[in-house]
């Protein structure tokens, strides 16, 4: 009869009223902080990943001109060597160069410099295949790697684009020219070596008064500059 009594008695539903109530309570802020828990990963994930994609695009990108970084080029450029070899086709790359680029930040300001830079970025792309990569190698030069191009083609790759440059106005008062210079992939040369003919090729362009296009042989015969445009 007592047990009976104590659970029929309004006291005794009222404190299991009380107990139901504060374990729903109880459920309820767990699962309410558990949420906030999730939502505080997921936002922190969220940043993280946000964080690696900006972190890569900065060290894919160059950030000024929007053109490949040097770094993100050398691994484009080290993936088509392989399938060069591979398959046999040829490959070729154009460095290009700003002439008195340093005279035109002094005498027009950085700002005007940079605004060059963009705009032969520009020009660059807009004359280049999907598959060619472009990077802004150092200063104001950039370097073109070109698939699937043999010198001569990456020769007259290069005359066009040394044309088109004389002949925009980058310069609201003044022209500039750009001096090119070529090389072609040969049997077991690395990218390193590539490279640095293109460029042996851009300083003998520069050396003959800027302003034209040279080619450099493969690296079996790479003591022969041949130039194949002058610029007028």
């Amino acid at each position: 009869m007592n047990a009976q009594w104590l659970f029929s008695s309004p006291a005794f539903t009222s404190l299991l009223l009380v107990i139901l109530v504060l374990a729903c309570t109880g459920c309820l802020v767990l699962f309410y902080r558990t949420r906030a828990l999730i939502l505080q990963r997921d936002e922190a994930n969220s940043a993280a990943e946000m964080s690696l994609i900006q972190l890569r695009k900065a060290t894919h990108l160059d950030q000024l001109t929007g053109l490949l970084s040097r770094q993100r080029l050398t691994e484009i450029a080290q993936a088509e060597i392989t399938r060069s070899r591979r398959y046999g086709h040829p490959l070729s790359v154009v460095c290009m160069d700003i002439d008195h680029f340093n005279q035109i930040n002094r005498d027009h300001s950085d700002k005007v410099g940079d605004a060059v830079l963009t705009g032969l970025a520009r020009m660059a792309q807009a004359m280049t295949r999907q598959s060619d990569a472009i990077c802004r190698w150092n200063g104001g030069a950039f370097l073109l790697v070109l698939p699937h191009t043999s010198l001569e083609q990456a020769l007259e790759l290069g005359e066009k684009l040394r044309r088109q440059t004389s002949e925009a106005e980058l310069l609201v008062d003044n022209r500039i020219s750009v001096s090119v210079g070529a090389a072609s992939l040969s049997s077991k040369e690395s990218f390193e070596s590539l490279t640095r003919r293109a460029e042996n090729a851009l300083q003998q362009a520069k050396s003959e008064g800027r302003n034209c296009s040279l080619g450099h042989h493969s690296a079996e015969d790479a003591h022969h500059l041949n130039a194949q445009f002058t610029g007028s």
